[in-house]
């Protein structure tokens, strides 16, 4: 009878800690969810035997370990050290090894999926990391009556300028400069906005003797008036595009400049002692010819890195039935989409990143024109 005795010290001592009763509870309720989503004749002792069969080598070498630390050599040629999360959770999910994005990528809005590739990791860049898309709320822009081009800014007619500079997302703003209580979700605005960032940088590639054109094409208003959806931004963007690659041959370079909807710690660097926001290359790979697009922005980020470390997250491609996937990039191999901070950074961090971009695109313009 004594093998049957309960230690009743070990017992009480369980029931002062719920968090590891909770464990326990969940743990026995998920070993028997299979008995009653299969008939009563399928749920066999096999049930353990098909879910070992899950996991993979290494997984379960880790696991032996745990219990037989002797054997922590079989685990030594792994480029990654694995930790207990990273193969509990994969196992009992049934997900991708270590990738625990699909567990909430087609759940959760603006969490990154699966339909994101990092080609090149540049500072501080993983999957959870990589660049955020957001769409303004319906309701921001509702009262809106037609909106005048900013004051401070004068629209040029094109004069065969050789970079042609746009925003697919016009709108998209920075909450240093939105009323106090904005939420990162509601920053766009028609004024302060990622045209600011188009015309600055328009005037730094001119301190190197690069002529350049910003379009200012409220493409937001458009959507209003044609009753369009956010994700068709860059569809009416397409149309001055293909308008002034008909008009002009001149154009050789195509710049989309845009905001990340990531927050300041994502964004922001530090470089001689100096806050700046940091840049992000995205390329689309929804289209046969995205090699010379992907070329063009890894060059970038590459002299970029070179010459101020840590300013570059890196270079992102983005496929798949989530995303855009284009971006109006099949128009030409040297277009470029450049995430340039995001929703906190202010001008200030935002121009000193664009200063570094301008000087290595000027040097990597002229290395092409000589």
């Amino acid at each position: 009878m004594n093998k049957f005795n309960f230690n009743h010290n070990k017992v009480k001592q369980l029931k002062r800690n719920p968090f590891l009763m909770f464990i326990i509870l969940f743990l026995c309720v998920w070993m028997l969810i299979p008995l009653f989503s299969k008939n009563f004749s399928e749920a066999s002792t096999n049930i353990l035997q098909d879910w070992m069969n899950e996991i993979d080598g290494a997984s379960f070498s880790y696991l032996m370990t745990v219990d037989q630390p002797i054997m922590s050599g079989v685990l030594d040629q792994q480029e990654e050290p694995l930790t207990f999360s990273s193969v509990i959770i994969p196992a009992i999910t049934d997900l991708p090894y270590q990738d625990l994005r699909m567990l909430f990528g087609h759940e959760l809005p603006n969490f990154p999926g699966q339909d994101s590739t990092i080609v090149i990791a540049g500072s501080g860049t993983n999957y959870f990391t990589t660049s955020i898309e957001s769409a303004p709320p319906e309701y921001i822009f509702e009262a809106e009556d037609e909106v005048e081009v900013n004051e401070e800014r004068q629209v040029e007619d094109y004069e065969n300028q050789s970079v042609f500079i746009y925003n697919a997302h016009n709108r998209e703003a920075f909450l240093p400069y939105m009323d106090e209580g904005t939420s990162a979700h509601e920053a766009f605005s028609h004024t302060e906005n990622v045209v600011d960032l188009s015309l600055n940088l328009q005037r730094m590639l001119g301190e190197y003797g690069i002529e350049s054109h910003v379009d200012q094409t409220d493409h937001y208003q458009v959507l209003q008036q044609e009753d369009l959806a956010y994700a068709e931004s860059y569809d009416v963007a397409r149309r001055v595009l293909e308008q002034s690659i008909e008009e002009n041959e001149e154009i050789e370079y195509f710049v989309d400049i845009h905001r990340d909807a990531q927050p300041h710690h994502i964004t922001t660097t530090e470089i001689d002692g100096q806050s700046v926001a940091k840049l992000m290359f995205i390329v689309g790979g929804n289209h046969e010819n995205y090699d010379g697009n992907l070329q063009f922005a890894a060059e970038l980020h590459q002299m970029l890195e070179e010459r101020y470390p840590t300013i570059s997250r890196g270079v992102e491609v983005k496929q798949g039935p989530r995303t855009n996937g284009v971006f109006n990039q099949d128009i030409d191999d040297q277009k470029i989409l450049l995430e340039v901070g995001g929703v906190d950074n202010n001008f200030e961090e935002l121009n000193r990143s664009l200063e570094k971009f301008a000087e290595v695109f000027a040097e990597y313009y002229q290395n092409q024109n000589e």
